[in-house]
C-alpha cells in the first residue's frame, strides 16, 4: 500500500477548505507571499517562548518575571531586535506589542505547575505522524507550542498561543481544527494519557478567565469517538490533497463562498475589497487584499536536482539566493482567476 505523501497540518487544511485556489499557489506553484506585520510579530513571540521554554534558560525567565520587564535579560532584548529589524517590524509600537504579548503569555502559568507538577513538559514539540490503518491513512505533522504530561491524572494539557487580534469565532470556537490535530498527535504519541485538553491562548487580551474578554480558550475534551471520525475525515482529506491539481483548485473559490454568517474571518472576507493593486482607504492606508488576488511577476530559484528552494518578489530577489549549480528565471503569476479578466 503507498503510503499518503502530503503532511497535513491544520493550516494547510484550513487553507485548502477556505479557498482551493489559494492552496494550490501556496502549496503546489511555492508562490512568494509578503507576511503582514501581525504574522512576523507572532513568528518572532513564538520564537521567544521556545528560547524561554528551556531549563536551562529559567535564570532569564525568572529575572523577566520579577522585572515585570521582557528587555531585562539582554540576549533576549538583542534577539527580539535582531529579528524585528530583520523582518522590518522594529518601529516602536511593533516593539511594544511584542513586549506585551510576550511577557502576557510568560506570565500565565508557564511551566504548567497550577494544576501539578508535569512529569514531562515540552516547549515546541514536533510531530510527524503515519498511520494506515483499514480505512485509515494520514500523515500529519506539526508542532505544539507546550505541551504538558501529568502521569497521576493521565493527562495531557496542550497549549497554543496566539497572537491574532480576536479569539475564535464561529466554527473555531465549537470544531476547531488545530484542537482535533494536536489532540489526535497527543494520543499517538503518549496514549497513556487518555485525558487531553487544549487551551488557547490570545495574548492581546486578559489572560483571566473572569475578564470581560478573555484571552482564554479552554476546549472541550474530545470523546473517542469524535477523533475516530476525524481520523476518517483525515483520510478523505489526505486522498484529495495527494491527488490535487489545478482543476481542482478552480472547484472552490473563496470568491464564491459569499460572506459568512458565523462572524468567522472566512468566504468572500478572506479576498479582501480592494479592486485593484495598491488601492487606498479613505485614511491613506492600502487596503488588504489577499496576497494571490492579483498579478505579479516573480522570481523562481532552484537547486542543482533542479528542485524549487524558493520564490521572491522582484524587490527581495537577489542572485545571492541561487544555490552552487542551481539557477533562476522570472516568471508571470496572472492573478486570481475569480478576479482577473
Amino acid at each position: 500500500m503507498n503510503e499518503p505523501q502530503t503532511p497535513l497540518s491544520a493550516s494547510r487544511i484550513k487553507t485548502a477548505q477556505s479557498c482551493a485556489w489559494l492552496y494550490w499557489c501556496k502549496y503546489k506553484l511555492h508562490l512568494p507571499d509578503r507576511s503582514n506585520d501581525g504574522a512576523r510579530r507572532g513568528s518572532i513571540c513564538h520564537l521567544i517562548f521556545g528560547v524561554l521554554g528551556g531549563k536551562r534558560r529559567k535564570k532569564y525567565y525568572n529575572k523577566i518575571i520579577k522585572k515585570q520587564d521582557v528587555f531585562a535579560v539582554e540576549s533576549i532584548k538583542r534577539l527580539i531586535f535582531k529579528h524585528a529589524i530583520r523582518e522590518g517590524i522594529d518601529d516602536a509600537e511593533n516593539i511594544e506589542l511584542m513586549k506585551d504579548m510576550i511577557f502576557n503569555g510568560l506570565s500565565y502559568d508557564f511551566f504548567g505547575k497550577d494544576l501539578d507538577k508535569p512529569t514531562k513538559e515540552f516547549s515546541e514539540k514536533d510531530f510527524d505522524i503515519i498511520k494506515i490503518d483499514g480505512d485509515i491513512k494520514y500523515k500529519i505533522r506539526g508542532f505544539i507550542d507546550k505541551l504538558f504530561l501529568y502521569k497521576k491524572q493521565k493527562f495531557a494539557l496542550i497549549r497554543d498561543f496566539k497572537t491574532s487580534k480576536d479569539v475564535f469565532k464561529g466554527k473555531d470556537a465549537t470544531d476547531n481544527l488545530q484542537d482535533l490535530m494536536y489532540s489526535l498527535a497527543v494520543k499517538n504519541l503518549f496514549p497513556e494519557y487518555s485525558e487531553r485538553v487544549s487551551e488557547f491562548l490570545f495574548l492581546k487580551f486578559d489572560l483571566d478567565l473572569n475578564a470581560s474578554k478573555s484571552g482564554i480558550v479552554q476546549m472541550k475534551p474530545l470523546e473517542e469517538d469524535e477523533l475516530k471520525g476525524f481520523e476518517l475525515q483525515l483520510s478523505e482529506i489526505q486522498k484529495y490533497l495527494d491527488n490535487f491539481s489545478e482543476k481542482e483548485a478552480k472547484k472552490n473559490f473563496a470568491a464564491h463562498q459569499g460572506f459568512p454568517k458565523d462572524n468567522s474571518f472566512s468566504g468572500k472576507l478572506l479576498c479582501g475589497f480592494a479592486t485593484q493593486k495598491g488601492e487606498l482607504k479613505l485614511d491613506g492606508s492600502p487596503k488588504w487584499h489577499c496576497p494571490m488576488k492579483f498579478d505579479f511577476f516573480f522570481y523562481r530559484v532552484w537547486d542543482a536536482h533542479n528542485e524549487t528552494v524558493g520564490s521572491y518578489f522582484e524587490d527581495e530577489f537577489s542572485e545571492d539566493l541561487v544555490p552552487e549549480g542551481g539557477g533562476y528565471e522570472m516568471k508571470y503569476y496572472q492573478g486570481c482567476p475569480a478576479h482577473s479578466s
